[in-house]
């Protein structure tokens, strides 16, 4: 991939995005479309952060989990989260069709999946609050998780009804490239300091400014460099890992998993698991970081006692599988809210300077989608799915508070899985 060249100071144009992940190219797609003359600065090239290197699990996730939705926001708003989540799985799909991306996509859902008995009542209530709220979900008793051949150590679960699982790295390569073949400008290696709103909005590189009529921040976790537009954003640093490709001996030892559906765990700090097009699985996430300050240019240090953790969670779950070699690990930035939910519309009173960011976790159905909101806005057009998503987050306390918090919290979650793991190790 050829890196495109950082921009010049003094550039002006219609829009700028700041940000070139799915948010970023999204909302610069559909305004080139319709004749905007739009620019997207990258700080580093595109699809660096999440959405180059997320585990790959297409969802129609959103919130926290449906109970804590319904609790927060009652059915009236809650059924529109779910619609909107359902639609931007819908959206996505789309959107590859249309820009000719292939991907790796399996489109056979996701399931959050029950390893230890005092998981399910709790997700067999969740199941039920899906059905209340219009959510497509439905529950697999153990025998169907067997029929459908999904290893045995996830003993029942919630099956999602669309989305499944896809190669993100390669998802991000048919944007970029669908954004440069409709005409927009992206300018890599450019890192952003600053932005301004107001009549001129302005935004602040290394060696200069460059300006636009609207500015969109698709920053998402990396909003926080930014000063006061990311005060609502967490940063959790989120390790993955791949092992070797599994011979056909070791796929029947965990069952087949003929469809491939992606496995979440109904643990505190979920795993996530993929059976790749190539026949290696993905997993991670159960450990993520914060560190103090919220910045994400540390980049998260030694990785020793984590890779432990997963590797260990991995063998709990494939037992046979024991031997199979790791071949690589990364890790990254995740933007997260204090409700779980997107923050998304203006950011001054002009609406000059917009932002969507915050997608926890569950960002590449919600954040290709969202372009299509920031598109109308710049362009002065009402979306359908406006007044419901579009909220800005809750500002987050300041350090030391907001760091023991994070910090504390996970912590708890932690402690809480462990105790589950090592049950069900003692049962063995």
């Amino acid at each position: 991939m050829d890196l495109q060249p950082p921009a010049e100071v003094g550039l002006h144009t219609d829009v700028i995005v700041v940000g070139g992940g799915y948010a970023g190219l999204s909302t610069a797609l559909r305004l080139r479309q319709a004749g905007v003359d739009v620019t997207v600065l990258e700080r580093d090239y595109c699809g660096y952060g999440a959405s180059g290197r997320n585990a790959g699990h297409l969802t129609p996730t959103i919130g926290k989990d449906l109970p804590t939705l319904l609790m927060m926001y009652g059915p009236a708003r809650t059924g529109a989260l779910v619609r909107y989540a359902d639609y931007c799985v819908r959206h996505t799909e789309e959107t590859m069709a249309e820009l000719g991306i292939s991907c790796d996509y399996n489109p056979t859902g996701n399931v959050m999946a029950v390893v230890h008995p005092n998981q399910e009542k709790r997700l067999r209530h969740a199941a039920a609050v899906a059905e209340q709220v219009g959510a497509k979900i439905r529950f697999l008793e153990s025998d169907e998780m067997r029929q459908r051949g999904i290893p045995a150590a996830f003993r029942c679960g919630a099956l999602e009804g669309s989305g499944g699982t896809l190669h993100p790295g390669k998802l991000m390569e048919g944007m970029r490239h669908a954004a440069l073949q409709a005409g927009v400008k992206i300018h890599e290696n450019t890192p952003v300091l600053s932005v301004s709103g107001g009549s001129k909005p302005a935004v602040r590189l290394s060696h200069g400014f460059v300006s636009a009529q609207h500015v969109v921040l698709a920053t998402n976790a990396y909003t926080r460099e930014l000063g006061w537009p990311g005060r609502r954003i967490v940063p959790l640093y989120v390790t993955l890992m791949e092992t070797a490709p599994l011979s056909e001996e070791q796929l029947e030892s965990i069952g087949g998993w003929p469809a491939r559906e992606g496995i979440y765990t109904a643990h505190e700090l979920l795993e996530s698991y993929r059976l790749t097009a190539q026949g290696t699985i993905i997993f991670g996430s159960k450990t993520p970081r914060y560190f103090w300050g919220g910045g994400t240019r540390n980049r998260g240090g030694r990785q020793d006692a984590t890779g432990s953790i997963l590797e260990q969670a991995f063998q709990d779950r494939f037992p046979t599988l024991k031997d199979l070699p790791m071949t690589r690990h990364w890790a990254g930035w995740v933007g997260c809210t204090l409700n779980f939910l997107p923050s998304i519309g203006p950011l001054d009173k002009q609406c000059q300077l917009l932002h969507a960011v915050g997608f926890n976790g569950h960002g590449i159905a919600q954040a290709i989608t969202v372009g299509n909101i920031m598109a109308d806005r710049v362009l002065g057009r009402r979306n359908e799915w406006q007044e419901h998503v579009e909220r800005r987050a809750v500002p987050i306390p300041p350090e030391p508070l907001l760091g023991g918090t994070v910090r504390g919290l996970l912590q708890l979650f932690a402690a809480l899985d462990r105790r589950t793991d090592n049950e069900l190790r003692l049962k063995k």
